[in-house]
């Protein structure tokens, strides 16, 4: 029988270079299974593995490899799989038919077709209907290999065998679930497999990682903590923070499940929250702590922390959306390797990263997600779980807890009111008991007031004027129009001598459109002038007031959700260190006398969060919370694409799996709608260090991870524009600003600024 291969080697012309089929089959085998062993499913995991190339059995593909024309070879282990093993090997089709392009839906789900469906991949009945290259040589290569499944009521039962369910729902959900889980245990096999023979020096340095467990980790920050607490002083806000963290470490010898963390804003809920995690992942026999923020800025100020605590190799920081995920052609498999797999006992992460790959159909996407298993996940700030998706993120939340021995800890100072609305009835467990010194340390922090409407040029008049002041508003645009008229009124005052170096003096703006490293760098400018006593005026998005720690006597918050008031209250006396209470001041924007709209969502919550302080006398007080969320909740669809409806359905069990919806739930479940695309900033010296680097490296991919500091999300509709201007070049698969382009589109003081608005200076080092 004549020699298949999976992947070429490094001589096109010498074959004894290249990877054998039968090599690869087996070796991906083997880790899809020690994979999804995890949860139960090693059998099938092996399975997966072996299948999935069986296509590459064929000389249609050996001409590919040859140089030919693309080849269909996921398709013929779905075929296998189905004749094989009938309803099991319909329900595993999914991901041996995507594990390269992404799992299809079994049918087409909107009827009439959605403005979506011209981007669906051809449905799985049709893939496994279709003519494909002859692949009967791959009976020769595995026909010892195959295995005897368990029949298809086995199906569903991950991490306990004889698990029951209480309705056809939850099961149809778990099955949904399942799929993932096990797609994500081939795809990450299938990926590990194909680095070790392409890029074996990538491989090696994977392999070489010297990781500390849990138990070493945790001494780690014990260790910290101790210190921390002997040079604490002895206040009220100290001593509240030593509760909440022994609370933290005694309930956390409990069963895994799900957990609810609620801590006043400066309470110390980082570390505490770390603390509870790694202490029950030793007491659960877990492996990894994944902590999910909402906002990049936190995800970079909580990723230095545990670092420093724990060692950089520890601890993977992943906000990036270099995912790749369209990259499916054999030729582009080196870019896709270099897709983060979460292999790491520590992981910081955005909500965006985690719930999207959770949901996803996309190989780079999912092969993390096998790795969410037997893990402790921190959702820090809940409260931004989003409401249109709401219903299907805490089903998700449920199946990981019941079904792969996951434990879920919902953090914030906020607690969302989801009392009677988890699917399947979940109860979560607080783990702060003790609250009697919250009152004494947090309650009388900050005084609230109510400005009500006010004037554009009141407020800029007003922010200009304070020596120490945070401002926080709702959108980018309005964030830099503020501060730009502040700049302006402070040097009309002379507290300003140079307007395009106002950091210098103590004038700052932060938002989305500053590269990471640079709202870092502008963060730790902040710190130092605080600590200092100097003058510091801030003009931000709210990407500052969740969880980012700076100190501030006083905050003027533009009227939001009441949770986004209370998280921006949080900067403000933080550490209780004023003789008497902070000062924030709530208020709305007008010009000429007309109050000022925004999009949609926000004018929604800016409604809610007015009703409800009308009804109690037109007093802000953080004991509002409650009734917001309730409003809030009860006013919204909190399944709005039907993704739960579609999914927790009793026809994906009964119709035989034909119909399950990966990838219309994947188009569903964005976080975020409107696209947004990296481009990557060469700012300072290690930007462009970074540049020069990438500019020479064979595979430009595999650094997408330590780009992500310097790259800045720009909307998809804007792109084209940047283009047109000469300001970014494509080096496939990222868009750069160009050298001569940062001196025009990427200013010191705002970060990026749109086509029209450039200057020509040369960025700083």
């Amino acid at each position: 029988m004549p020699e298949y291969y999976a992947h070429t080697g490094s001589d096109l012309d010498d074959v004894s270079t290249w990877q054998t089929l039968s090599e690869h089959a087996n070796e991906v085998a083997r880790r899809a299974e020690a994979f999804a062993e995890k949860f139960g499913m090693g059998v099938w995991g092996r399975t997966l593995g072996l299948l999935h190339d069986a296509g590459k059995a064929s000389a249609g593909f050996r001409r590919r490899l040859e140089g030919g024309k693309p080849v269909d070879h996921s398709t013929a282990g779905a075929k296998v799989a189905v004749d094989r093993y009938g309803v099991c090997g319909q329900f595993m089709a999914y991901a041996l038919c995507g594990h390269h392009g992404g799992m299809p839906n079994g049918k087409i789900w909107s009827n009439p077709p959605s403005s979506n469906s011209k981007l669906l991949r051809t449905p799985l009945k049709d893939r496994l209907g279709g003519e494909i290259e002859s692949y009967g040589a791959f009976f020769e290569l595995v026909k010892a290999e195959l295995i005897v499944l368990p029949d298809a009521a086995q199906l569903g039962a991950p991490m306990r065998p004889g698990r029951t369910f209480e309705s056809t729902a939850r099961k149809a959900f778990s099955m949904f679930v399942l799929e993932h889980f096990l797609y994500s245990s081939l795809v990450d096999g299938d990926y590990l497999d194909t680095e070790r023979f392409m890029t074996p020096e990538a491989s090696e340095a994977r392999e070489a990682r010297e990781l500390a467990n849990m138990e070493e980790l945790l001494a780690k920050l014990e260790s910290h903590m101790a210190d921390l607490m002997e040079k604490a002083g002895d206040t009220s806000v100290n001593r509240a923070r030593r509760s909440v963290y022994e609370d933290c470490l005694a309930t956390a010898v409990q069963p895994s499940g799900l957990y609810t963390m609620t801590v006043p804003t400066g309470g110390g809920k980082t570390l505490s929250s770390m603390a509870f995690g790694l202490r029950h992942a030793v007491e659960q026999g877990m492996e990894r702590v994944i902590v999910a923020i909402p906002y990049t800025s936190i995800v970079e100020q909580t990723a230095a922390t545990l670092k420093a605590i724990f060692g950089a190799e520890n601890v993977v920081e992943h906000h990036s959306n270099y995912d790749f995920r369209d990259l499916d052609d054999e030729e582009k498999a080196k870019q896709r390797l270099a897709i983060q797999n979460w292999d790491a006992p520590i992981v910081v992460t955005t909500n965006v990263q985690l719930f999207e790959s959770l949901f996803s159909n996309k190989p780079g996407k999912s092969r993390k997600v096998h790795n969410m298993a037997r893990s402790v996940v921190i959702l820090d700030e809940a409260q931004t779980l989003p409401d249109k998706l709401l219903r299907p993120s805490l089903a998700m939340l449920e199946e990981l807890a019941a079904g792969y021995g996951s434990s879920i800890v919902l953090c914030t100072a906020t607690q969302p009111a989801l009392e009677g609305l988890w699917p399947f009835g979940a109860e979560p467990r607080e783990i702060v008991q003790r609250r009697d010194s919250f009152d004494e340390a947090f309650g009388e922090r900050v005084a609230y007031e109510s400005l009500g409407t006010i004037e554009h040029a009141d407020l800029v008049e007003c922010i200009a004027a304070h020596h120490e002041v945070l401002c926080v508003v709702g959108t980018r645009g309005l964030a830099r129009a503020v501060y730009d008229d502040v700049v302006a009124r402070a040097a009309e005052r002379g507290d300003l001598s140079d307007v395009k170096r106002a950091f210098d003096e103590g004038y700052f703006h932060l938002s989305a459109f500053m590269i990471p490293a640079h709202r870092s760098a502008m963060l730790e400018r902040i710190r130092k002038r605080l600590d200092r006593k100097e003058r510091c005026v801030v003009v931000s998005t709210q990407l500052v007031e969740a969880g980012v720690d700076v100190d501030f006597p006083e905050v003027y918050r533009e009227l939001a959700g009441l949770d986004s008031v209370v998280q921006a209250a949080g900067r403000c006396n933080r550490e209780g260190r004023l003789p008497g209470a902070g000062t924030v001041r709530v208020f709305e924007l007008s010009i000429d006398g007309e109050r000022q709209k925004t999009e949609t969502w926000l004018e929604k919550m800016k409604g809610i969060a007015r009703d409800v302080i009308r009804e109690n006398g037109g007093k802000v007080e953080e004991g509002l919370i409650p009734a917001f969320f309730k409003t809030r909740y009860d006013s919204e669809c909190l399944d709005t694409k039907g993704i739960f409806q579609k999914t927790a359905t009793r026809d994906l069990i009964f119709d035989r799996f034909e119909t399950m919806p990966f990838e219309q739930c994947a188009l569903d479940y964005r976080i975020i709608e409107d696209d947004s695309v990296p481009v990557f900033v060469p700012w300072g010296a290690e930007g462009r260090a970074l540049l020069k680097e990438l500019l020479a490296s064979k595979n430009p991919a595999g650094m997408a991870m330590r780009l992500q500091r310097f790259s800045v999300g720009v909307p998809v509709w804007s792109v084209e524009g940047y283009k047109q201007a000469d300001a970014v070049e494509e080096l496939e698969p990222f868009l750069i600003l160009k050298e001569d382009g940062c001196r025009s589109f990427y200013r010191e003081d705002v970060g990026l600024v749109a086509v029209g608005e450039e200057v020509l200076e040369l960025l700083s080092c």
